[in-house]
């Protein structure tokens, strides 16, 4: 998030805690933890550089990937829809937030593809290009919902009007959004649906937060589903959840632009 004159931060936070009290005062104690979690030193993870063929090894699927040409297709295609609008897209293009990255994209779409989840949770959408691939693999699979949990920025509220931008309205009709944060909008979720194929996280990366969603989702996912972490650089989380789970090994991709690292966890069958 970009930067604000620390008397403006204050009135807007507190503006914006007295519209969304539960979320505000989440968010607000999401980051006093996080400091804390910072001064305990942090987690190293070891890039993979064949992380997309190990990927596919996960879930018995022969390398080279048969998809490549058609995600291209469909990725190159999303970014020039939002280019041809006037949208800018990439790294902290979003208000400061990132875009969707490529290889996390790639991922998503390939697990689609080849899993052919029923049921897809995503935490965190931003403009939507992630959000777009999912929805589009699923509408080439002929089956499928995805379910989208999202908390537009609090304090760039001008931003809200951009939530899902690159999700065009042909496949909207497999798509829930669930606006609030992970923590208060996933349980009930799950409860709900029941089970889960395929879990992509891309919400708030401080280790609080990614636990908590990795905790929840982890005893309903469906046994050889995958769960995805965007910037699993930026916290503990994984690295503790791995240990917590043994038998749940992960891949750790560095992102395609190599700024960012992503974790695949595929749930023994």
């Amino acid at each position: 998030m970009r930067s604000l004159p620390r008397l403006q931060y204050v009135a807007r936070a507190n503006i914006a805690i007295a519209a969304h009290p539960y979320e505000g005062i989440e968010r607000v104690l999401e980051r006093i933890i996080d400091r804390r979690e910072r001064h305990r030193g942090a987690w190293t993870y070891p890039a993979m550089q064949d992380c997309e063929e190990r990927v596919h090894g996960q879930i018995g699927v022969s390398w080279p990937c048969e998809e490549q040409a058609d995600f291209d297709e469909v990725w190159h295609g999303a970014l020039a829809e939002l280019t041809a609008r006037g949208v800018p897209v990439g790294r902290a293009a979003f208000g400061g937030w990132d875009d969707g990255d490529a290889r996390l994209a790639r991922l998503a779409w390939c697990l689609t593809r080849h899993l052919r989840p029923a049921r897809v949770v995503e935490t965190g959408v931003g403009r939507g290009l992630t959000t777009h691939v999912l929805l589009e693999a699923l509408e080439r699979n002929g089956d499928g919902q995805l379910w989208s949990i999202d908390l537009p920025p609090l304090l760039e509220r001008e931003l809200a009007d951009e939530t899902g931008l690159a999700v065009p309205q042909r496949l909207r009709g497999r798509w829930t959004l669930l606006q609030g944060s992970s923590r208060r909008r996933l349980p009930r979720l799950l409860a709900r649906i029941g089970q889960v194929d395929l879990f992509l996280h891309d919400s708030m990366h401080t280790t609080r937060n990614v636990r908590f969603e990795l905790d929840h989702v982890w005893p309903v996912l469906a046994r050889g589903g995958a769960v995805l972490i965007d910037d699993v650089e930026k916290n503990a989380a994984t690295g503790q959840f791995v240990r917590a789970h043994p038998e749940a090994p992960c891949v750790i991709s560095p992102a395609a632009d190599g700024e960012a690292m992503i974790g695949c966890l595929v749930k023994p069958r």
